[in-house]
């Protein structure tokens, strides 16, 4: 076998030395540039960030001194009172004493003045000014005229001795938010002071450090003829739109390294300038040591070349002989043309040969594969850099930090997907697990599990995601992709889904699962097809006064179904479930706690009713295991429709049982009391009923008036003493409970046509007659 492959791989190995300096030349000379650059970079990104919080310190000591001015009473009677001197005169003084304090005990404050509207006129420490003399009445001006209610300005202001400070004002309403401004609070800075704080701060000559509105005005800078001049318009809008980084531009002739950086807190701009060309002067000597190093390893390559040709020449050889002695038949030799070729060739034999072995390996890792992912679920995993390392090694495409887990639940509502038909059912399954391997795709990494613990999950990786956007949000946007694709392909087919939080490691992916499992069991409450998240469970959540008011109506439910009204009450749950169901106000698991509260306020009602322990716990245990299986509020509407009613029947059935109990000592009571003088008001007090209710349910109970039932009484025991006594008619009465004899009389002569007389001589006579029959 001729060696073919030594004379090309001593060309490419000459190719190589020379791309390979050249390409290294570029790099030194690129990463040195970058060096340099980033060095630049952070030193004046660590010297705006220090500026920024000094600044920003210095404005929030002002915003917290007006905050507590404003809220002063002397300030407030300032603003709304009239200044008249000759009445009265302390709340002005004190106000201008407490000007003068504060700006004693700061070092920023240049002045303060307080501007009122009633008296068009300006308080300050050092007196009163017409508004007409204020040298900064312009500014003032455009605030009062302007819609906001605080405002920071900057503007050079005309001293007493004819000079010009450059202050930074802070102008606020007094009161706060008033619309009608009665009253401005202007507080300056002193803009030399601010910026000597920071020049000193920062420990060096600053020098090119300048601060900007979001207008591009130059608020503080060390030439001070610059203040309040414009910025380049398009640097700005640059600014704005990036609020941190860096530029080249060329400023006054003269191209400089812009760094800049946009505050939060109030959209100030702060920027440093220095001079492009001295900043990377080094770079020119990088550029020369650069290709002084490339012709020295240039040289060095070509005098190794040879050697390192024919010594990598004697592994391909060798090879070639192994393969040689592996092989049962040579190979022909028009099937190959150099060393290179009949390895190739070698190999291919080889890989034919065992392409069914290769066919069971892969099964199997495909099945290891699947065994990994489910310990990830189920938190059966080992170490974390275990872990790590079998991803990397079954090509899992997850990296190894930044996770968030989704939980799929899929419903198949049509009658053919309802079938039996376990193939048609895999068919879906298949198309939906391609469907979401294709969006997660487009967003990124994750992976894919069918029908772990009755739900299909996904496992999104995080970390490449974009921080300003919560990874929540993007979780949320890829659920809705997958739902409308699988509900536009499948018909009849809807998934729901539930989200849980992100987390960093990988030993956190089942903290995930799990939440996002709860999360899917508010699916009832927001229904088939939402997309849930655990986040929105805690997220919206309600105030105390709405909780109560919700609690106060099931308390109302209980209060009617009580009462037996259970058309109030079935109005009252029918309301209860319509107001969870469009209450914005609510999260999920508040909407839950308020079925559960209901769900136990029936239980305790089912309890005071119970007879018998045993049966009675069952029922509620039963009713609690139904609860949970119920998947919408239809379903659970529907149940509690059935409770109810349930419930109110044995409550009307304890009722009535109650009301003949108590109608059965009522009677025996008038039985054992009828000699008393007895009225239905004294036993209707002894039952704690109204009179009236009592005297229509005794009717029902007795089938008499509580009148009629207490003379049948008495009569009957008036027949038994004229029967088998002497007593006469007084006694009979008094002892009977009429009283005197008229009532005795009246009624024996309504009951049997008789007086008591008649009556008593007729039984006599019967008696006897009864005694000479027996004889």
């Amino acid at each position: 076998m001729k060696r073919s492959i030594y004379i090309r791989l001593l060309l490419h190995l000459t190719i190589a030395v020379i791309l390979i300096t050249c390409l290294v030349g570029a790099l030194v000379y690129r990463y040195t540039t970058a060096m340099l650059k980033e060095e630049v970079i952070g030193a004046n990104n660590e010297l705006l960030l220090q500026t920024s919080k000094i600044v920003n310190q210095s404005l929030g000591e002002v915003q917290q001194i007006a905050t507590t001015l404003a809220l002063n009473s002397d300030v407030q009677k300032s603003v709304w009172l009239p200044w008249n001197l000759e009445e009265e005169y302390r709340f002005l003084k004190n106000t201008g004493a407490l000007f003068d304090e504060r700006i004693n005990s700061s070092n920023y404050v240049h002045s303060i003045y307080l501007y009122s509207s009633v008296n068009r006129k300006l308080i300050s420490s050092s007196g009163i000014t017409d508004m007409a003399d204020f040298s900064y009445r312009s500014v003032l001006d455009r605030f009062v005229e302007g819609p906001n209610s605080s405002s920071w300005l900057a503007a050079s202001m005309l001293t007493t001795g004819g000079d010009r400070d450059n202050v930074i004002s802070f102008l606020i309403t007094v009161p706060f938010n008033s619309v009608e401004k009665k009253g401005v609070l202007l507080i300056n800075l002193k803009e030399d002071v601010l910026y000597n704080a920071v020049v000193n701060t920062n420990n060096r000559k600053l020098g090119n450090v300048a601060v900007l509105n979001s207008n591009g005005e130059v608020l503080s800078y060390k030439d001070k003829s610059m203040l309040l001049e414009q910025f380049k318009q398009a640097d700005i809008k640059r600014i704005s739109e990036h609020k941190e980084g860096y530029f080249v531009e060329t400023i006054g002739g003269k191209k400089m390294f812009v760094s800049f950086l946009s505050s939060s807190f109030n959209n100030w701009i702060y920027i440093t300038l220095n001079p492009h060309g001295e900043l990377f002067k080094r770079s020119n000597e990088v550029i020369r040591i650069t290709l002084l190093i490339s012709v020295i390893s240039l040289a060095a390559g070509m005098l190794l070349m040879v050697v390192v040709s024919r010594r990598h020449y004697q592994p391909v050889r060798n090879m070639v002989q192994a393969l040689i002695s592996y092989m049962e038949k040579p190979l022909p030799k028009a099937k190959y043309g150099d060393e290179f070729g009949f390895i190739r060739e070698s190999i291919d034999r080889l890989h034919h040969e065992n392409e069914e072995f290769k066919t069971r390996f892969r099964g199997q890792e495909l099945i290891l594969k699947d065994h990994l992912l489910l310990n990830l679920l189920s938190g059966k995993t080992a170490d974390e850099d275990e872990m790590i390392g079998q991803l990397n090694y079954y090509h899992l495409n997850l990296e190894p930090h930044g996770f968030l887990v989704m939980a799929m639940r899929v419903h198949l509502n049509g009658p053919m997907l309802r079938s039996s038909d376990e193939q048609v059912r895999n068919l879906i399954h298949f198309q939906i697990r391609t469907i979401c391997e294709d969006a997660i795709g487009l967003y990124g990494k994750g992976a894919y599990i069918s029908r772990f613990h009755k739900h299909d999950v996904i496992i999104l990786n995080t970390g490449h995601w974009d921080s300003a956007n919560p990874a929540i949000d993007k979780a949320k946007e890829l659920a809705f992709r997958i739902k409308n694709e699988v509900t536009s392909t499948l018909e009849g087919v809807v998934v729901t889904f539930g989200i849980g939080g992100n987390y960093e490691l990988i030993t956190e992916i089942p903290l995930s699962y799990n939440e996002a499992t709860e999360a899917l069991l508010h699916e009832r409450i927001a229904g088939i097809g939402s997309i849930l998240s655990i986040h929105d469970l805690d997220v919206n959540r309600a105030n105390r006064n709405q909780f109560i008011a919700y609690r106060q109506q099931v308390d109302k439910l209980v209060g009617d179904l009580k009462s037996g009204h259970l058309d109030k009450v079935k109005e009252t749950k029918d309301s209860i479930i319509n107001q969870l169901e469009h209450d914005g106000h609510f999260g999920l698991s508040y909407k839950n706690m308020i079925l559960l509260h209901l769900l136990n306020a029936l239980v305790t009602v089912r309890v005071e009713l119970a007879i018998s322990g045993e049966e009675t716990v069952e029922q509620v245990n039963r009713w609690h295991h139904e609860f949970a299986k119920l998947q919408n509020l239809e379903e659970i509407t529907l149940w509690l429709d059935r409770i109810l009613t349930s419930i109110a029947g044995d409550i009307e059935h304890r009722r009535d049982n109650k009301n003949a109990e108590v109608i059965a000592k009522l009677a025996a009571y008038i039985r054992d009391h009828y000699r008393e003088p007895l009225g239905l008001q004294l036993l209707a007090d002894m039952a704690y009923m109204n009179s009236q209710y009592l005297s229509k349910l005794f009717k029902e109970m007795t089938g008499s008036t509580f009148i009629d039932y207490l003379t049948e009484t008495r009569f009957r025991e008036a027949c038994r003493l004229l029967k088998e006594t002497d007593r006469n008619i007084n006694d009979i009465a008094e002892a009977t409970g009429f009283g005197q004899k008229q009532n005795l009389i009246r009624t024996f002569k309504k009951m049997t046509g008789l007086t008591p007389t008649e009556y008593r001589n007729g039984e006599v006579l019967d008696r006897l007659e009864s005694l000479n029959t027996n004889e």
